[in-house]
């Protein structure tokens, strides 16, 4: 008799049982997951017969709609000089705060023709100047300068936006001047405060920090690094204090005369630097 594997006839019986049974589970756990499917698809749905029904928010951001909404500068003004002016007060106000004042005069090129001007400003309250304006706008080299129709900032994407009666000429420069006061906080950004002891005394330094995104909250200017131009930067401080910059020092002066309701005598120090980032 040949050789081979035999099972009993009970055995065998038991093991088509059991393979019916797990194919029939299979079957049946199959169909219970289609009809789950089903019934979640359905629930993602909008109901036709319901009048109320709304149907789901897009996944897709909607894009910035209007220029002062991107985070980006457009590519219409090149800024060519900056004259900026800035005394920090490194004694508390009556508020308890420490404060800055200063004004900018930004010189800049129209590249294209514009009829908006964006350039950043972060935590400066800006001077109402004529008609309530924040700023004011002068043509240069024969150019003339539009009349400014609006302007705001805005806070979302940090800039100060200046709409004008009629365009920019492209060729054309122009100046643009600013009046503001900031807060000289110890927040390490900016134009901000620090502060250390010696013997026992409490000393105040007003110091920056413009990198990456902060020379915006020290004057308003086009604050990205390829909008490179040259500042010419005025410090004013008491005589006893020291300045210091990393720029070359164009000289000081006492300028008492130039500020009447300051009763002590300060200096005026003046600076010159280029490229696109200031330290003091």
């Amino acid at each position: 008799m040949g050789k081979g594997f035999y099972i009993s006839k009970a055995l065998g019986i038991v093991c088509v049982v059991a393979a019916i049974g797990a194919v029939a589970t299979i079957i049946a756990l199959s169909v219970v997951y289609a009809q789950e499917k089903s019934k979640n698809e359905e629930a993602l749905l909008p109901s036709t017969s319901d009048p109320g029904a709304t149907t789901l928010p897009p996944t897709t951001p909607s894009a910035p709609k209007e220029p002062w909404d991107h985070y980006r500068l457009p590519d219409t003004l090149a800024p060519l000089t900056y004259n900026v002016t800035l005394w920090p007060r490194l004694e508390p106000n009556k508020h308890d705060l420490y404060i800055f004042t200063g004004h900018s005069k930004v010189v800049f090129r129209c590249v294209k023709e514009t009829d908006l001007i964006l350039i950043h400003s972060n935590k400066l309250n800006l001077t109402a100047l004529d008609g309530g304006h924040h700023a004011t706008l002068t043509g240069l080299d024969g150019a003339t300068a539009p009349g400014l129709k609006k302007t705001w900032l805005e806070v979302p994407t940090e800039y100060l936006v200046i709409q004008l009666d009629s365009p920019l000429q492209a060729g054309s420069k122009y100046e643009l001047f600013t009046d503001f006061v900031g807060e000289l906080a110890d927040d390490l950004g900016g134009f901000y405060r620090s502060e250390y002891m010696e013997d026992g005394v409490k000393k105040v330094v007003a110091t920056t920090q413009m990198q990456p995104t902060d020379a915006r909250k020290a004057f308003p200017c086009f604050d990205e690094p390829a909008m490179k131009a040259v500042f010419y930067i005025t410090l004013i401080h008491p005589h006893d204090t020291v300045a210091l910059s990393n720029g070359m020092n164009l000289g000081k002066f006492l300028c008492s005369a130039a500020l009447p309701n300051h009763k002590n005598n300060v200096l005026c120090v003046s600076y010159i630097l280029t490229g696109g980032r200031i330290s003091f």
